[in-house]
């Protein structure tokens, strides 16, 4: 029998990709504050913070697994309204982990590389290593893992994506591309490594997560990691772009909340686990290229 699953802020990248790719699958809906339409999908327009809408959508859609992606996850932002960063990052999660529990409802929380220190230098962090979180973003999202593992059923993913938006927004990639379309000068920074995962695999991934019914805490990244000037280039040189792009310092640039100079993530223990092999940073861009000239944004956009 099909399995329903409900997805939160479906129209964010992660969200409107699930929805999009995993449709003739599962019985697929999901919550935003926009609208929605991409066929098979139902959607409804309103907040997770409303706890009597949430329990009657998943008890009338008999939701069987629930994938949390919504986020305040600009990470300035949350260093200037850290209230309000707990509030949707950490307690809503809780509050939702809890509703999930009492429904019975499998609950898959999406993470970030931000919970840790960033102090190891060509180090990959692996599941087992110590959190120490620098920014408000990273200390909400551990928060909420660390309650979200108190039910062991739960799923906890940390990963770190890009790829290609439902929305008229661009993400990492996506902004890389335009920039070097427009002449813009790209400052990228060569001192913060991460491990960054193109979209699509990370949902193929959870796909398979929730075939397996797997538990626990897993990063889902790409293997290895490397530094954002250095995908920059690859963006340039797999898509023949010109354009320049400049290599700078972590400290030549201004934040409002402190970063981490290593995000690099060690998938080991979801590849072993799952049997699979995960592509790496440049892998991951040939893929967002093949995509890309497979018209997969057009499709993704019209829903259909």
């Amino acid at each position: 029998m099909m399995k329903n699953i409900f997805v939160t802020g479906i129209s964010g990248m992660l969200g409107a990709n699930i929805a999009f790719l995993l449709r003739e699958k599962y019985g697929v809906s999901g919550i935003d504050l926009n609208e929605v339409d991409i066929d098979k999908v139902n959607s409804t327009v309103g907040s997770v913070l409303d706890l009597d809408l949430m329990r009657t959508i998943l008890t009338e859609n008999q939701i069987d697994v629930f994938i949390h992606c919504a986020a305040l996850v600009n990470v300035d932002e949350c260093e200037l309204n850290p209230e309000y960063a707990n509030q949707i990052n950490s307690q809503n999660v809780a509050q939702l982990a809890d509703l999930c529990h009492e429904l019975k409802i499998k609950f898959i929380f999406i993470s970030t590389d931000a919970v840790f220190s960033g102090e190891k230098e060509g180090y990959l962090y692996k599941e087992t290593d110590e959190t120490c979180p620098v920014s408000v973003y990273g200390k909400t999202k551990l928060a909420a893992e660390r309650h979200t593992l108190l039910y062991e059923d739960n799923l906890v993913v940390r990963t770190n994506i890009y790829g290609f938006n439902y929305r008229d927004k661009f993400s990492f990639g996506e902004w890389i591309i335009n920039s070097l379309d427009n002449s813009q000068p790209l400052n990228m920074v060569e001192d913060i490594f991460f491990s960054p995962i193109l979209v699509n695999e990370l949902v193929e991934l959870i796909d398979r997560c929730i075939k397996e019914d797997v538990k626990g805490l897993y990063h889902i990244c790409s293997t290895g990691s490397i530094n954002k000037y250095d995908i920059a280039c690859c963006f340039k040189t797999v898509f023949a772009k010109n354009g320049e792009i400049n290599k700078v310092k972590m400290a030549d640039l201004s934040f409002k909340a402190p970063r981490t100079h290593n995000m690099g993530m060690d998938n080991e223990k979801i590849r072993k686990l799952l049997g699979v092999s995960i592509r790496t940073p440049k892998e991951s861009v040939a893929y967002f290229k093949q995509l890309f000239d497979e018209g997969y944004p057009a499709r993704l956009k019209g829903g259909k």
